[in-house]
């Protein structure tokens, strides 16, 4: 068990650079002509949120932890990889934790499933919610 969470508590510091680096590319194309670059930014976003829908979300059995599933779905023209942050709340919608799920390089058209995972017991049930989702064009 301690083996699983110190491997859980690595994949999220990873995740959480990723999508740090990809946060800073997305701003980057920020300049001077900012509100149509700004206007560009809020509409990929809002594109790569359809991608990505909560497919399952529970309290591992395991680890007291919650645990989302997450089925990410690539409705681009280009293979892309993306970065989903997902927010745990408890009963009365206070986020307990956080946790992140990644998918890479997945082309066009295609989708897959990816566990998100949270490091705090929430002492009861929970619910998921999709906080943030990064799409970047990938290899």
């Amino acid at each position: 068990m301690r083996t699983r969470a110190i491997a859980t508590a690595a994949c999220l510091a990873a995740a959480a650079s990723a999508l740090a680096l990809a946060l800073v590319l997305a701003l980057a194309g920020c300049g001077r002509s900012g509100e149509a670059g700004a206007q560009r930014a809020e509409d990929a976003a809002r594109a790569a949120l359809g991608d990505v829908e909560v497919t399952a979300c529970r309290v591992d059995d395991e680890l007291q932890w919650p645990a989302a599933t997450v089925r990410i779905t690539n409705h681009a023209a280009t293979t892309s990889s993306y970065v989903v942050q997902i927010a745990f709340e408890d009963g009365s919608g206070r986020q307990v934790t956080e946790g992140v799920a990644a998918a890479g390089s997945l082309p066009p058209g295609q989708d897959t499933l990816e566990q998100a995972q949270g490091t705090a017991d929430p002492h009861g049930p929970v619910s998921c919610r999709i906080a943030d989702v990064v799409r970047y064009a990938g290899p």
